[in-house]
């Protein structure tokens, strides 16, 4: 055992659980780092001996409890040192992972499991008629929609209040799918995040694991690697999604084929150079190649998906 860490602000006493109260009161010591802690009170009121701390903790004190604000940088470096950092009814991988999370891991637990809530009451028969009655398929415009306002407002540079609205849009995409599958015995909100939390432990072992990297493309070339053998993929182009803008899914396409041969830059570079295209003016010829389309009836979307198609195949023949 170690120094156990809980943090935990003044006003998130009622997030405290009740394995955490338990710890601390099981421990010979509980320090805080606010003197005007509500659940010093409690502890001390439940005959644990409490005090504030005048010195830096031991990480190695395993009779030791010690209640901080979430945001102390104390945190951080005593579960570096290897003291035990709880976070509430989450599930972290690891007290590093607490630490890090703690200045939001409670708040966003309550207002997520809130959301939650929201959600069931509208699909419900004691809640909304339009929400009750879409489904999958009536909902994905609006998830298209509400991400590409993500994309304005990123680009719009308006990064604060805006932004944090069309991301809770979004979400609120994730949140109704998952109330729709849970409805009908498929899946719900927890199985959404616990399978999205397990892939990225899986498919980040130079941080969870003992794999060691030297560059963000050898990252990048690890996770590749382990979601190929997760889904043991054969053609290297089967999971990217059809419904994809063309001009996206070419970039995606040339991307995957790279690493079966075909060099995009060289090809880029050749065909800019054949046409006399300078940087500034790839812009305008992909925006008049698609006037040319659309004065000889052709859309342009769908030709570049042919395309690409057609690439695909050449590549993989």
């Amino acid at each position: 055992m170690s120094l156990l860490v809980v943090p935990l602000g003044e006003h998130e006493l009622p997030l405290l659980t009740l394995a955490e109260w338990d710890a601390l009161a099981a421990r010979r010591c509980v320090l805080f780092e606010r003197p005007g802690h509500p659940l010093l009170a409690r502890l001390d009121a439940a005959g644990v001996r409490c005090g504030i701390f005048d010195d830096e903790p031991d990480p190695a004190a395993s009779d030791t409890g010690l209640v901080a604000d979430p945001a102390s940088p104390r945190i951080l470096e005593l579960a570096r040192l290897g003291a035990e950092v709880t976070s509430g009814t989450a599930r972290p991988p690891d007290s590093l992972t607490a630490a890090l999370g703690a200045p939001v891991g409670r708040r966003a637990e309550a207002s997520l499991a809130t959301l939650a809530f929201v959600m069931a009451r509208l699909r419900s028969d004691d809640g909304c008629p339009w929400d009750l009655e879409q489904t999958h398929e009536s909902l994905k415009v609006h998830a298209l929609e509400e991400t590409y306002e993500v994309i304005e407002a990123i680009t719009a540079g308006t990064l604060g209040p805006e932004l944090a609205e069309e991301l809770g849009d979004l979400l609120l995409q994730v949140v109704f799918h998952a109330r729709i599958a849970e409805q009908e015995g498929r899946f719900d909100l927890s199985t959404v995040a616990e399978a999205i939390v397990a892939k990225l432990v899986r498919r980040h072992p130079h941080v969870f694991g003992d794999v060691s990297v030297s560059s963000a493309a050898e990252v990048v070339g690890n996770w590749e690697a382990i979601k190929r053998a997760e889904k043991e993929r054969t053609d290297p182009f089967d999971d990217i999604p059809a419904a994809l803008p063309a001009l996206l899914a070419a970039a995606k396409i040339q991307k995957r084929a790279a690493a079966l041969g075909f060099n995009p830059d060289e090809e880029a570079a050749r065909r800019a150079a054949a046409d006399g295209l300078e940087e500034g003016e790839v812009g305008d010829a992909l925006f008049w190649v698609v006037a040319a389309a659309r004065a000889r009836g052709v859309d342009p979307e769908t030709a570049l998906l042919a395309a690409i198609t057609r690439f695909r195949h050449s590549i993989t023949a």
